[in-house]
């Protein structure tokens, strides 16, 4: 298993970068995606399988 995590200043930004991963990642598969906020950003976690290397 592996993690990449992502922030952004606002969600549409967090949204953005989080589709462009899972898009340009056709050979993975979603475990689970972590989210949480504060007053300054957004922040998410994406925990996946890769089906090519693991």
């Amino acid at each position: 298993m592996k993690v990449n995590s992502f922030f952004a200043w606002n969600n549409e930004k967090l949204d953005e970068k989080i589709n462009e991963f899972l898009s340009s990642n056709d050979d993975i598969e979603v475990i689970d995606i972590k989210f949480s906020s504060t007053m300054f950003y957004f922040s998410s976690m994406i925990i996946y399988k890769n089906h090519n290397f693991d």
